[in-house]
């Protein structure tokens, strides 16, 4: 667990490791009050845990998102565990993923109960109907959050549109990632190839 909390800490500057309850207490805000599916609650995490309080830099929180989008399940719990592992360990991925989960699961239990009382009435359809559009502009203002600092020169814009034109195409989301990927290794050549050589220079500084 040392490790993964050392690993968190040296990936970005002046970030701070939070306790267990510190971690229950943020993702039990976002699990509360996220609203409009995966991209606004990935929005919200991204400005708890990176914005505001410095646990985690852009790439590692980038890492989340990813993982989250291969990986079985939600996205933004997978993000939320991955990042409570990257934090405290296998403990802070099971508090990460159980504070993300909790308020809503109540929420919509009470909502179940009122639903199925309430449910016919007009003005509550009506209610349902903002609701609705109101979570298009949530879902709009959280992607363009996110993907303003991802998308940093052309080869990354030229990504995006590509990724972009494929889900308009109904592709496969795991086969986007993946020439994702791909293509990002040929466009970015350059800058790895200098990875290696940067990495051991690094492991001899800190061997040293």
């Amino acid at each position: 667990m040392r490790e993964r909390v050392e690993e968190a800490q040296a990936a970005g500057a002046a970030m701070a490791t939070p306790t267990l309850w510190q971690l229950a207490l943020v993702f039990c805000k976002v699990g509360g009050t996220g609203f409009g599916g995966a991209m606004p609650m990935l929005a919200m995490i991204q400005s708890e845990v990176v914005a505001k309080r410095h646990w985690v830099n852009q790439d590692l929180f980038g890492e989340a998102v990813l993982l989250g989008q291969v990986l079985p399940g939600p996205v933004a719990i997978d993000a939320a565990a991955y990042i409570g592992y990257r934090l405290r360990g296998w403990p802070g991925a099971i508090v990460g993923t159980v504070a993300f989960i909790l308020p809503s699961f109540l929420l919509m239990l009470a909502l179940t109960v009122l639903y199925l009382q309430y449910g016919q009435l007009p003005q509550l359809a009506g209610a349902l109907k903002g609701l609705g559009s109101a979570v298009v502009a949530l879902v709009a203002m959280a992607a363009y959050r996110m993907g303003k600092p991802a998308v940093k020169d052309k080869r990354s814009l030229v990504i995006l549109l590509g990724a972009m034109a494929a889900l308009l195409l109904q592709v496969n989301i795991v086969l986007i990632i993946a020439l994702a990927g791909l293509v990002g290794i040929g466009l970015y050549r350059s800058q790895l190839a200098a990875l290696p050589q940067d990495a051991g220079q690094a492991g001899k500084g800190a061997r040293s």
